[in-house]
């Protein structure tokens, strides 16, 4: 319990530098109160809306019937947003490969596709853009035991917070935290476990807007 909490509070000040650094960087653009008047110039409002994709790194951790798990993993990402004055609203799809697990004496769980649809929604400081997103989620987990292995399909929920910067007029960079819950399954084993998974993210990203 000390390892979620600690990486609990590893994520929530990650998400606090990855604000100030976006917030100190967004106001070194032309325009920003704190800009230099010798070096401010007129300039246009960020745009945001848009069709963009990406690539995703992460780190996972949770729980599936009360063991521990961890990962790292891969990711892509696809999105569209939508624009009215400061707020933004999209949609966002992502798909990626994880090696959140754990592997006990006499068992192992693994989780190897992660992915969700969900909506987000935003206000926009300029190039800075902090969101709360949710959604649908799925992942696939397999059980192995000394009997047996099997394999089966989760469908649950998912919602974060997150913070993303642009940095240039088409790329983004964003950090975020995300949590999943999935519903129980039955795993032939050959007995049968019904399990339940529980998932944590920190993740990071890029995006490039069309």
């Amino acid at each position: 319990m000390r390892n979620h909490l600690r990486s609990t509070l590893i994520c929530i000040a990650l998400l606090q530098g990855a604000l100030y650094s976006a917030k100190s960087y967004a106001a070194d653009f032309p325009g920003s109160r704190n800009s230099s008047p010798v070096y401010s110039a007129p300039g246009t409002a960020a745009n945001w809306q848009g069709l963009y994709l990406g690539l995703n790194t992460h780190y996972g951790w949770g729980k599936a019937n009360g063991a521990s798990l961890d990962g790292f993993g891969i990711g892509g990402h696809v999105g569209y947003n939508f624009q009215s004055g400061p707020g933004v609203f999209g949609v966002e799809a992502d798909l990626g490969y994880t090696g959140i697990d754990y592997r006990g004496f006499a068992d192992a769980f693994r989780q190897k596709w992660l992915g969700s649809g969900r909506l987000r929604a935003g206000y926009a400081f300029e190039r800075f853009l902090p969101f709360v997103t949710g959604g649908f989620a799925y992942t696939n987990g397999t059980l192995k035991t000394a009997t047996g292995k099997d394999s089966q399909g989760h469908m649950g929920y998912v919602i974060g917070v997150g913070v993303e910067a642009m940095l240039t007029d088409r790329v983004s960079a964003r950090v975020e935290f995300l949590h999943y819950g999935f519903g129980r399954e039955n795993y032939a084993v050959p007995a049968v476990r019904r399990t339940g998974v529980q998932d944590n993210l920190l993740r990071f990203g890029m995006s490039y807007k069309f």
